[in-house]
């Protein structure tokens, strides 16, 4: 069903609206669901990735572990409200510089309490026919009252908005797939410590 998002109705939303509609949203849900399958974002709004574009890969460290406080008070925050974060990483090979950079971002956010797994891209393959599965987050997890399901939007790599689905049955189906691919995948950590924490900086920057 992940693969036939682009194809289904769904209320287009702008950048702006996408963020105000999330966070009306998520605060109010109990679980939600992120499947990221793409192995190139731009994110210039986030210095660290900035400096990860520039070729200063040890400044990016620095300021990605810089984000750990604000990040251990938010997930305080989510514990709070009984809101638990799953996602599934999609990984291809070689990793890409983005990549690299991101899984030691959710490294931290997986030491703070995400639940995060990492899953080879050949696994998903039987979802995809002719296209990748695109970018998915659902809010509310199976019996939650008014779930919401968005499938996120880029352009050039960069976040620009999403479409919002709101028809019960598909969220359930789309939900049902990435709960799928989550337990089937690999603990962030242990993927993390095996085939991230040893390599060398990249050696050029791509973004």
């Amino acid at each position: 069903m992940l693969e036939l998002l682009p194809e289904r109705p769904a209320q287009t939303l702008p950048l702006d609206r996408y963020r105000r509609d999330f966070q009306e949203h998520f605060w109010e849900t109990d679980v939600s669901w992120k499947l990221e399958r793409q192995p190139t974002f731009r994110e210039p709004g986030s210095p660290s990735w900035v400096a990860m574009a520039r070729g200063d890969w040890a400044r990016s460290m620095r300021l990605a572990e810089e984000l750990r406080p604000s990040r251990a008070e938010l997930q305080a925050k989510l514990d709070a409200h009984g809101i638990v974060q799953r996602r599934v990483r999609v990984v291809t090979r070689p990793l890409t510089p983005y990549l690299r950079w991101e899984l030691h971002l959710l490294r931290i956010w997986a030491e703070l309490g995400e639940e995060i797994t990492v899953l080879p891209a050949d696994r998903v393959h039987r979802l995809e026919s002719g296209r990748p599965v695109p970018e998915v987050l659902v809010l509310g997890d199976e019996g939650s009252p008014n779930p919401v399901m968005y499938e996120i939007l880029y352009e050039r790599g960069e976040l620009a908005g999403a479409r919002r689905f709101a028809d019960p049955d598909l969220i359930a189906a789309c939900r049902a797939e990435i709960a799928a691919l989550w337990r089937a995948g690999e603990t962030l950590t242990t993927y993390f410590d095996r085939e991230v924490a040893g390599l060398p900086p990249p050696v050029h920057a791509t973004g």
